[in-house]
């Protein structure tokens, strides 16, 4: 039996329901700021892609801006020769990222350790997939060129045609997400690739495709390279080579299989786990000017050819990402 009287009893049981009303107001509260304040991944991925469009591979081939891509490698190649990690490959690396984050694309810059106090950079345009986002295909180029050239149709090139696809493709609904890395110092024998590899094995093993831009723009056929050898054999996936060959014709493209000695940047993504990872490299032949050439400046490189490898490589591109092999 309470000790308390009626009053003391009403007292109690009104002060308790004004306590729950204030703590369930500053409740309310704090939720509110914080869903206001704290934006999500998925809410931020989802405002992307309602602003993305459906298009066809031969639509976002034809958008394809041979013009737009000369012009940016020739302000690569106004900075100079870009190698073993120097001034001029640096800011190479600041001209790619600023590029992609002009057209809203994700973008991070990872530095590669070249040793005795030299380094380089690795730049990733991440543009998201809508469908399968943790599925990859990934573009490369890279961004060094040799020691004694400016390297036009060496690495200036790809980065031109990069830099246009990532134009077009970040306004396009891809199922599965597109990496375009710029590689850097791939003249010492692919060291910005080997360490994307060795530093992202979730997504290597998540790879589709790997397309590889190398010593394109100055020559006349869409030439993708089906074996190279040096410092090991690499094998390009047959799959591929098709694919690409199936896009140049649709489009009606010139088009060669052939080889090399040099791998390039696709080394490293074919050793990954016992070649894993379909690779081709793409490159332009033949050679109007050798890539090692003094005489390999932008001025060399054709709007055509340009044109050609562009439009075969985003078609093939949205194949992958939307209907696969």
């Amino acid at each position: 039996m309470s000790s308390l009287k009626p009053n003391q009893s009403n007292k109690h049981t009104g002060r308790n329901i004004a306590i729950i009303i204030v703590v369930i107001a500053i409740i309310v509260v704090i939720a509110g700021v914080l869903s206001f304040n704290i934006p999500t991944n998925s809410t931020t991925e989802v405002t992307k892609n309602l602003n993305k469009q459906n298009i066809t591979p031969v639509d976002a081939a034809k958008q394809f801006n041979p013009q737009n891509a000369i012009d940016f490698s020739t302000k690569i190649c106004d900075l100079g020769s870009r190698y073993g990690g120097n001034d001029a490959e640096h800011k190479a690396a600041d001209m790619l990222e600023a590029e992609f984050k002009k057209n809203n694309i994700s973008v991070t810059k990872e530095k590669v350790d070249l040793g005795d106090g030299k380094f380089t950079y690795n730049v990733i345009g991440r543009i998201e997939g809508t469908t399968n986002p943790n599925e990859y295909i990934i573009i490369g180029s890279h961004i060094d060129s040799p020691e004694n050239s400016v390297g036009g149709n060496d690495g200036a090139s790809g980065q031109g045609i990069q830099v246009e696809m990532a134009r077009i493709l970040a306004n396009a609904n891809t199922n599965k997400t597109i990496l375009i890395v710029g590689f850097g110092a791939e003249m010492l024998w692919f060291k910005g690739s080997e360490a994307f590899v060795n530093n992202h094995p979730d997504i290597l093993k998540n790879t589709t495709a790997m397309m590889d831009l190398n010593v394109v723009g100055a020559g006349t056929n869409v030439a993708p390279i089906s074996s190279s050898n040096l410092p090991e054999a690499v094998e390009a996936d047959p799959r591929l080579l098709d694919l690409l060959q199936k896009c140049a014709n649709e489009l009606g493209m010139p088009f060669e299989v052939t080889t090399d000695a040099y791998p390039s940047d696709t080394y490293y993504f074919y050793k990954f786990n016992e070649s894993t990872v379909p690779v081709v490299q793409i490159e332009s032949r033949p050679f109007k000017v050798a890539a090692w050439s003094s005489e390999n400046t932008p001025d060399k490189l054709d709007l055509n050819d340009m044109n050609s490898v562009g439009q075969t490589l985003i078609m093939a591109t949205l194949k992958l990402s939307n209907f696969g092999f």
